[in-house]
């Protein structure tokens, strides 16, 4: 399989240079963004500590969600969503100055300003200055996405449609990203103007929901398909990043499958979403028992096991499937640790998901039942853990296998890989075992969290302070230059 090649560069230059080094703003790199970016996300998740605890973000699984819980979580999203954008650039090699620009540009504004305003967004109405600072970079977003959906358009392989399915499952991913920006502008605007114009009442009494559910039907739609989305964006980045290119036989024809049925899994995923959104439809539950209280719904089945599952078996393959030996394996942490970090997400939240949903009368999403309060610990790891940091990790590892020089990739990767894996632990214990609070699962998912901590503020330093000569990319668009390698070990 062949990827479409990256602008070919000189050794001791990278291409995240070379791209700004006439423009107006010379700092304005993606390399220097990439870190802005990363940096940002590790003082905005400090941040959340005074906001919320973040080991039990909701009192309950069936509570209502903390407007500005909810809203802060935003900056972080939006932030996630930059980087994946900054770093799809560089692994699809996009070759033009202009698209680049105006998604560092664009990523810049999206992540400032949608988190200072989500900050100080603590109602609605009544918190209007702030509101108006992260609608400003929501429409940041807006610009990123739409630049990057041109830019992977307009610079797709053409002829065999295996060389063009990365770049098809990425632009399939980012529409639906855009999809979803705009079922969440629509809720916001009800949100702090009600029904006016009062088309929107009408609307929703012509589908048949009363306009308060229409509203929550856009909500749940909005951040469903906005999570989903930007995972599968994520996987197809790290797949490629990770060698897809270097994939034979049998392990080429599995990821490219998987590719396949996870761009498959995103549109039926926007479709369903959209008419849950602007319908009175609603997809059912699967395996209903005790009445109907336990089962799982479809749209969880949905995305579980289409977007999820391809990213899974993707991101699998292309950690093992072209290494035969342990020794080989452990001479790349970077890739051991996205595949890693993308299983602990599907664990999280599909696996770990899926049991509690077939065991509502234990778990009971709230009230009295027995499990009540192992459902809320649930809801801090499915969503923080699951959707938002375990994603992370994996762009994180893509990051630093684009950006850091080869000698300074294996530590990053090794605290990527252990605080992943004890941060799942921990985790698991804290919500099937012992969810008391400052118990045994809260203290090992905290150290775990420290570790992850730790190799993320050791990327960004690695990032800032590596030479360009050091960080350089080669051409093939799979991690440093061999004049990379052989530099930095001297």
């Amino acid at each position: 399989m062949v990827i479409k090649p990256e602008v070919p560069v000189s050794a001791g230059q990278s291409s995240l240079d070379e791209m700004s080094a006439n423009a107006r703003w010379p700092w304005l790199t993606p390399r220097h963004v990439v870190a802005f970016v990363l940096a940002w996300l590790a003082a905005f998740s400090l941040g959340s500590v005074f906001i919320a605890n973040p080991f039990a973000a909701e009192t309950a699984a069936s509570a209502t969600p903390n407007y500005w819980h909810v809203m802060y979580l935003h900056g972080l999203l939006i932030g996630l969503v930059g980087l994946a954008a900054l770093l799809a650039c560089e692994v699809f090699g996009l070759k033009s100055r202009h698209i680049r620009l105006w998604i560092a540009g664009g990523v810049v504004a999206a992540t400032t300003l949608a988190g200072i305003g989500g900050i100080f967004d603590s109602r609605v109405p009544g918190a209007e200055v702030a509101m108006w600072t992260q609608i400003a970079g929501f429409f940041a977003l807006d610009e990123i996405l739409l630049v990057l959906l041109w830019g992977l358009y307009r610079e797709r392989p053409r002829g065999a449609v295996r060389a063009a399915l990365p770049f098809w499952a990425a632009w399939l991913s980012a529409a639906s990203m855009f999809a979803a920006a705009l079922m969440g502008h629509l809720a916001g605007w009800i949100l702090e103007f009600g029904d006016h114009p009062s088309i929107i009442a009408s609307y929703a009494r012509w589908i048949g929901v009363k306009p308060g559910d229409f509203t929550a039907n856009l909500i749940g739609s909005h951040s469903h398909e906005m999570a989903v989305a930007s995972m599968g964006l994520i996987s197809v980045l790290a797949v490629v990043q990770f060698g897809l290119s270097q994939l034979t036989g049998r392990s080429r024809v599995v990821t490219l499958w998987a590719l396949g049925w996870l761009s498959a899994g995103v549109i039926a995923m926007t479709v369903a979403y959209l008419a849950m959104a602007f319908s009175s439809w609603a997809p059912p539950t699967l395996f209903q028992s005790a009445g109907g209280t336990n089962g799982i719904a479809g749209d969880d089945i949905l995305t579980g096991l289409t977007v999820m599952l391809g990213g899974l078996v993707a991101l699998v393959m292309t950690a093992y499937g072209r290494r035969h030996d342990m020794t080989s394996w452990l001479r790349m942490p970077l890739h051991l640790a996205s595949a890693t970090a993308w299983a602990a997400s599907f664990a999280t939240v599909v696996v770990a998901g899926y049991a509690i949903e077939m065991n509502e009368t234990y778990f009971g999403a709230g009230g009295s039942a027995k499990g009540a309060v192992k459902d809320a610990v649930f809801t801090w790891l499915h969503q923080d853990v699951g959707l938002f940091l375990l994603p992370g990790l994996v762009l994180l590892a893509v990051a630093t296998h684009r950006l850091i020089a080869a000698a300074h990739q294996p530590m990053i990767g090794w605290l990527i890989l252990a605080g992943t894996l004890v941060t799942l632990t921990g985790a698991m214990i804290f919500v099937f075992v012992a969810p008391a609070m400052h118990g045994v699962g809260y203290l090992v998912s905290t150290a775990g969290l420290l570790t992850v901590g730790a190799g993320l503020a050791l990327a960004v330093y690695r990032m800032v302070t590596d030479a360009p000569a050091r960080a350089a990319i080669g051409p093939t668009g799979t991690g440093p230059s061999r004049e990379t390698t052989e530099s930095a070990s001297k």
